[in-house]
């Protein structure tokens, strides 16, 4: 993975450098710049965690768009404005969980699948 494909997964994901370098690096977020652009090698366990977390991501808008096909009715997928808000619905999940719902709801509504609500 290049620096610029690393930035372009953490913006995919719609992750700020500092939950990115927290959650997934494991790191600070000045560590997680100097990778992005490029001053510093990536380490692998941070290439493993992005690939996981777009096979997840993937995984999910599958199940989504089955479950759509298969849905009688409205189509409408929760965004969550902050954090806050997703954990009043998802207490055990992290920001992690939230960032990558935010992707997924953002995707689905621009292909036109569901509505944001």
């Amino acid at each position: 993975m290049t620096n610029i494909e690393l930035q372009a997964y953490r913006r995919f994901f719609m992750l700020k450098v500092a939950e990115a370098s927290e959650f997934i690096g494991n790191t600070t977020a000045e560590v997680w710049h100097n990778w992005e652009q490029g001053k510093e090698a990536i380490p692998n366990h941070v290439i493993e965690a992005m690939k996981n977390l777009k096979k997840r991501r993937q995984d999910k808008i599958a199940a989504i768009i089955a479950d759509i096909n298969n849905r009688i009715g409205s189509n409408n997928i929760r965004y969550f404005l902050t954090f806050a808000d997703f954990k009043k619905i998802n207490p055990s999940l992290t920001v992690l969980d939230w960032r990558l719902h935010q992707s997924i709801a953002t995707e689905l509504y621009f292909r036109g699948l569901e509505a944001l609500c």
